[in-house]
């Protein structure tokens, strides 16, 4: 698994968890009427609102009228009027009374961390992380967050008594989490593998960076930022949903304090000597040096003193944290201002992990709960390194270009023949296979790697073949593909295959590469049939597919005739998928969960068009068309009715035929050349009269 791939699963977790929870309905003078609210198809929800609260009591009689109402998530501190704890420390009772359905259901319910201690009550059932108390001797703190399952019908009463003595924040900074306790569970579980996932995507980053130092010692900022990386992954499990308690129950509660505290300070120094590393003597060391014994100091002064002293300081150290990040930035923008190689996109990435870094900082502040925004910005700042990585590499590489050149300038005549042959076989193919010429292929070498393969073809291809003389035909297709292969090498892509009039192109820098390629192709055919409408000849029409994955570049055949080709499933199913391009009346059909991948996927108009079964495959393909804005009138209004389309889409996977046919009657009336709405409506006609079985799952099954 690349780095990059890595990176892409662990962002689309995060992505995945936020989606897990909602918040709930208006919780108003601590009750939640959930009666009529449909939680049988409903994501965990939040309970966020106003709860009853009571301060300075446990043990709250049933029934009893509440002093006041508390925000949830909110600290005391944040409202010491409302709560009647000035200074975060104290105790007492949240109350919440659920209204629920009728019907018997199983509930969960999960409270992340309170900061110290919290005992939970619902029904008949209780758990307690530490032991709240009335005093500090009496109260055990604990970050562990709790969970339990109860089954309930009409009524439900949560209750959480909380007390805070050991840190300087008290009351739920943490909505509780609700819903059936298959939803409750899963977000959970979701919470944890995120955790696991950005902790081993993290570590093996770190490994890599240490790896590249130990080849090149030279370069110290990959050893500051292997460690770096080292560091944050270690962190993880001790913040969020504190992890860590999963595989030590029984850690110390300041220890994992101190670890959430102590881990910032070793974050800032590492990444200044990372930026030290990385352009050397733009930030003066003897400020390094200084600020890394004031980290040391605090390293210490953290094990020496209780948390309940240091978290005081807590706004201090943010506001410190936020002069040091501002400091850093000016330096670097000086850097970029300068034109120091690699400053820019620096920079750039820098500027992500300080709103990442100063957002966090609000929340915490504000006592509005927890955020993943700061680790999706390391996460970025990560693909900047690789980038800074992959430029400098690139550099090295290009200095080792120029003195190939110089060697191949005293040797004309073979590079005249090794340019000839390479038109045959691409120079980028020989790149992927690791070759720096075609004469040290050999039959049986080969390279497995990720990469995504277009295939493009003319609609009308072979009307037009058949009614042209014998002597134009090739002039014919050359004429086409001569504009098809400068859009495929501008994208960074290259062309491996000519079939005819279709070309199997294959892309090694992400989707993003392929998609802008496939609409250089739509915008040049469009040039193309104003030139054939002059001569009144027939406009063209190409379909493109797409699709990425693992595939096997080699070279086949025997040792006195050699080929270049590309064996792997991407390869059948984007031959599949472009296949489906005339059916649907598409320009660029793309595999869903390849057109996830796309860097900037808001830029990009698409609609999810169906679920497919292509000949030879047992597993289903969802694909996506790409939409051209202002390409032709038929493109803009599917843009238009895109919504529409996609809402009816979902319905007939559901076997909604009415709703679905309603819906695509209406998007074919005001694109009347919108060839899958018709698909869709004669689907929708047919299945209203013939039905479908229990195993209906929505899936074309094409043969061709």
């Amino acid at each position: 698994m690349t780095r990059q791939t890595i990176i892409y699963l662990s962002m689309a977790l995060l992505s995945t968890a936020c989606r897990m929870v909602a918040p709930s309905p208006q919780i108003q003078s601590g009750v939640l009427d959930l009666e009529n609210f449909p939680i049988a198809s409903g994501k965990a929800m939040a309970l966020q609102g106003d709860w009853k609260f009571f301060p300075g009591q446990f043990n709250v009689p049933e029934g009893a009228t509440p002093p006041t109402y508390l925000p949830v998530p909110a600290l005391w501190n944040q409202v010491p009027l409302r709560s009647g704890i000035k200074d975060g420390k104290g105790y007492g009772t949240y109350v919440l009374d659920i209204r629920l359905p009728k019907e018997n259901e199983i509930y969960s319910v999960y409270l992340p961390e309170v900061r110290t201690s919290f005992r939970l009550t619902a029904g008949n059932r209780c758990l307690v992380s530490g032991r709240p108390g009335q005093t500090k001797d009496t109260t055990i703190p604990s970050a562990q967050g709790q969970s339990f399952t109860i089954t309930a019908k009409d009524h439900l009463q949560i209750r959480i008594e909380v007390s805070n003595f050991h840190h300087k924040e008290g009351g739920l900074p943490n909505a509780p989490v609700f819903g059936l306790a298959e939803s409750v569970q899963n977000y959970i579980l979701a919470q944890s593998t995120i955790d696991l996932a950005l902790t081993g995507a993290i570590f093996m980053f770190g490994l890599y960076h240490f790896i590249l130092f130990f080849y090149r010692n030279k370069q110290r900022e990959a050893f500051y930022f292997g460690f770096f990386c080292l560091v944050f992954a270690a962190r993880i499990p001790f913040v969020g949903s504190k992890t860590i308690y999963a595989v030590f129950p029984n850690i110390p509660w300041e220890l994992v304090v101190y670890v959430e505290y102590a881990s910032v300070f070793v974050l800032g120094i590492l990444f200044l000597w990372f930026v030290d590393g990385l352009f050397p003597r733009f930030i003066d060391t003897k400020l390094i040096l200084y600020f890394s014994a004031y980290v040391q100091f605090m390293l210490v002064y953290g094990l020496i003193i209780k948390p309940e002293v240091y978290t005081q300081f807590e706004v201090v150290f943010q506001v410190l944290g936020v002069v040091y990040a501002v400091f850093l930035g000016i330096r670097l923008y000086q850097m970029m201002v300068r034109g120091l190689p690699d400053s820019g996109i620096f920079f750039l990435g820098y500027v992500v992990l300080f709103i990442g870094f100063v957002y966090d900082v609000f929340l915490a502040y504000s006592g509005e709960g927890e955020s993943t925004l700061s680790q999706i910005a390391v996460f970025l700042f990560f693909g900047v390194q690789s980038t800074i990585v992959t430029l400098r590499t690139a550099r090295t590489f290009h200095k080792k270009v120029l003195l190939k050149e110089e060697f191949e300038t005293i040797n004309e005549q073979f590079i005249l023949t090794n340019r000839l042959y390479a038109k045959f076989i691409p120079r980028d193919f020989l790149t992927h296979l690791g070759k720096e010429s075609i004469e040290e292929v050999q039959l049986g070498d080969s390279s497995e790697r990720e990469m995504t393969v277009m295939f493009a073809d003319i609609w009308e291809y072979w009307d037009i073949i058949y009614s042209i003389p014998l002597e134009n035909r090739m002039l014919f297709t050359n004429s086409y593909l001569g504009r098809i292969g400068p859009c495929v090498r501008k994208n960074n892509g290259f062309i491996d295959k000519y079939i005819g009039s279709a070309i199997m192109a294959l892309f090694d820098g992400g989707i993003q590469n392929s998609i802008k390629a496939a609409e250089d192709i739509q915008w040049e055919l469009e040039k193309y049939n104003e030139r054939r409408r002059t001569f009144g000849y027939l406009p063209l029409h190409a379909g493109i597919g797409i699709h990425s994955g693992d595939t096997m570049l080699g070279i086949l055949g025997e040792e006195e005739r050699l080929e270049s080709t590309v064996i792997s499933d991407t390869v059948n199913l984007s031959s599949r998928i472009q296949g489906l391009t005339k059916k649907y009346g598409a320009r660029i059909l793309v595999s869903l969960t390849s057109l996830m991948l796309h860097e900037d996927l808001d830029t990009i108009p698409y609609r999810i068009l169906d679920f497919v079964r292509v000949k030879g495959k047992q597993e289903t393909v969802m694909i996506a068309e790409v939409l051209i804005p202002d390409i032709d009138i038929i493109s803009n209004r599917k843009i238009e009715n895109k919504e529409r389309f996609e809402a009816a889409i979902f319905d007939y996977e559901r076997a909604d035929f009415i709703s679905a046919l309603e819906g695509f009657r209406e998007v074919f009336a005001n694109n009347p050349e919108d060839l899958a709405a018709q698909i869709y409506i004669e689907r929708c006609e047919y299945y209203q009269t013939a039905g479908v079985g229990e195993d209906w799952d929505g899936v074309s099954a094409w043969e061709k």
